[in-house]
């Protein structure tokens, strides 16, 4: 069922952003690949009244990744959200921000998601972890092609000692280029491809009683990528439907990460796999 309809879309408030979305002059980054770093995204009182009503921590509504290449709880039921909350989901769809998008990144097939399939809204715990990925290439359902990502942050403070950054790696996976920190109502933009390699594989090191809190919002677009069937992590038809995960080259090898980085691009990890793999792993590792 699709979560952002047409009429949703045209009877959300979209006077919710900030000054960048009437900015003509905003640089898009290229190096490691396009992307672009946005502060005050959210209008500053729509973002504070959103404060009150964003949940505090995830409940068992709430998908959980709990192993050791992600740590991480997702809230995609909109309708266990303020209608403040999805406002925004769906403000993001409207065609003034996707033609403003387009014109950024020169992706003139840019649309939205209707079953926002992925995004939502995002807790990293303490000994939360994203291990560095390339996102899905194909989405499941429509066979539409994944093509931007917007992250933005909702925490008020964030201190760097923490971790949790969002971090871009270069295109050959041999050093981070960007670390993007969870800064008060930010974001960060960037395009999906073969080479988007990014995560925060750093494990995060915030008090137990508090969470890096995201929402998570992509576009897609027409199907452009050609069926490759040697590609790392491809369905039978050539192409992914699931993230692919990657070490970083200071990362010493092990065996079970190994197992678990070849169960991943296929479905998700589950706890009959981390029984058989890494019975007694736990978060703090």
């Amino acid at each position: 069922m699709e979560k952002i309809t047409a009429e949703k879309i045209n009877n959300c408030n979209i006077g919710i952003f900030g000054d960048w979305l009437n900015n003509n002059n905003l640089k898009i980054e290229t190096i490691p690949f396009e992307h672009i770093i946005i502060n005050n995204f959210i209008e500053h009182e729509y973002y504070n009244k959103i404060q009150d009503v964003l949940p505090k921590k995830p409940t068992d509504e709430w998908w959980k990744y709990e192993n050791p290449i992600e740590v991480k709880y997702a809230l995609d039921n909109f309708e266990l959200m303020d209608p403040m909350v999805q406002n925004i989901f769906y403000a993001l769809s409207h065609a003034i921000i996707i033609d403003k998008l387009k014109n950024m990144f020169n992706i003139p097939t840019l649309e939205y998601d209707p079953h926002c399939h992925g995004g939502g809204l995002h807790i990293h715990p303490q000994y939360g972890r994203l291990n560095l990925h390339l996102d899905y290439e194909k989405h499941p359902i429509t066979d539409k092609q994944r093509r931007l990502n917007i992250i933005l942050y909702l925490n008020d403070e964030w201190n760097k000692e923490w971790n949790g950054d969002t971090q871009l790696w270069s295109k050959d996976m041999t050093e981070c280029i960007v670390k993007s920190y969870p800064k008060k109502n930010s974001a960060i933009i960037f395009v999906t491809s073969e080479q988007s390699w990014h995560g925060l594989p750093d494990i995060i090191k915030c008090p137990s009683n508090v969470y890096r809190r995201t929402l998570a919002y992509y576009y897609v677009s027409d199907l452009e990528n050609k069926i490759d069937s040697n590609k790392k992590g491809c369905d039978i038809n050539g192409y992914r439907t699931k993230a692919v995960f990657i070490k970083r080259p200071t990362d010493q090898y092990d065996e079970r990460i190994d197992q678990l980085y070849k169960i991943r691009p296929y479905r998700l990890i589950t706890k009959d796999d981390m029984d058989k793999i890494w019975k007694d792993w736990c978060k703090e590792l």
